[in-house]
């Protein structure tokens, strides 16, 4: 049994081509985390790039995932995927609205090899459990092993295992987790829009069985 919904537009994603289906999908799943993704190749040659497919899946073993698409607009293949699959290693930082400018920036695409790090000039300092950089400037890091990788359509689904967190001093509450009003994540939109932090709504969750 099938029925319209009152009020509403029903749309089938079938019917647009694949530009269309992702403008409307980072359109209506808002607001996404930015994963600004660090990686090493190889050559030793450095890539960073932002993405906003991007959430944590489970927390024992701490695990986070990171969709990429396949290729870039030439045809070749993502310089943070292809590094990723050499390696297995990769640096997910989360930003917060004083790394706007930078982060869009590195979203063009250069040449393989040609690094977003050094064209930005961005201080980093080498990762403690991997081999790719991680970003001084970044609130957040995550030191990541890529554990599992699915192919999904025209992207890759990475999941990586968490093996090291960098936070700033004094983004920590006394629990030792992160205090999100500290922290003030930048967040995405649909489009061009980013949504930079507000104060939250506290509210009280009921017991837990």
């Amino acid at each position: 049994m099938s029925g319209k919904v009152p009020g509403h537009v029903a749309i089938d994603l079938a019917e647009r081509d694949v530009a269309g289906k992702y403008h409307f999908l980072v359109s209506a799943i808002v607001p996404r985390p930015i994963a600004w993704v660090a990686t090493r190749g190889r050559d030793g040659s450095t890539n960073l790039a932002p993405f906003s497919y991007f959430q944590g899946v489970c927390s024992d073993p701490p695990t986070l995932s990171v969709s990429i698409a396949r290729t870039k607009r030439s045809g070749e293949r993502k310089d943070t995927l292809r590094n990723i699959e050499e390696t297995g290693e990769f640096v997910v930082h989360v930003i917060d609205e004083s790394l706007l400018e930078p982060m869009v920036a590195s979203a063009e695409e250069l040449p393989a090899g040609a690094s977003e790090i050094e064209r930005l000039g961005l201080e980093t300092v080498p990762g403690e459990r991997v081999a790719a950089p991680v970003l001084v400037r970044a609130p957040l890091a995550f030191e990541c092993r890529k554990t599992h990788q699915l192919s999904v359509g025209r992207c890759e689904l990475v999941l990586g295992e968490i093996l090291l967190v960098h936070a700033r001093e004094g983004l920590l509450d006394a629990r030792g987790n992160v205090d999100p009003e500290r922290l003030r994540p930048l967040g995405r939109l649909g489009g061009r829009l980013f949504v930079p932090w507000t104060p939250g709504r506290t509210v009280e969750h009921p017991p837990r069985g």
